[in-house]
């Protein structure tokens, strides 16, 4: 751990990442996604990295949600279907 100082350049604030990172994926040049959690933290994702991160949660929101989307397949093919509660 390290601890930085937050810099003005421009009109943006900027931090260092120390070298070390660069094994991380944080390399000159790379895009990162900046995400602010509800605890006023920051989250910083590698751009390639959030393609997968996103992947990962829509297949577990399918998992979780196969009925639904079921019946909303269904009903998009013109083939309403409810489910029974016998």
């Amino acid at each position: 751990m390290k601890i930085v100082k937050i810099r003005r350049v421009g009109n943006s604030n900027v931090i260092s990442l120390p070298h070390e990172l660069e094994g991380h994926g944080y390399t000159v040049g790379t895009e990162v996604m900046v995400e602010e959690i509800e605890t006023g933290e920051l989250r910083i994702v590698p751009a390639p990295r959030v393609r997968r991160l996103i992947r990962e949660a829509a297949r577990r929101v399918i998992a979780e949600d196969q009925e639904a989307l079921r019946i909303l397949a269904e009903h998009d093919r013109g083939q309403v279907c409810f489910p029974t509660t016998e």
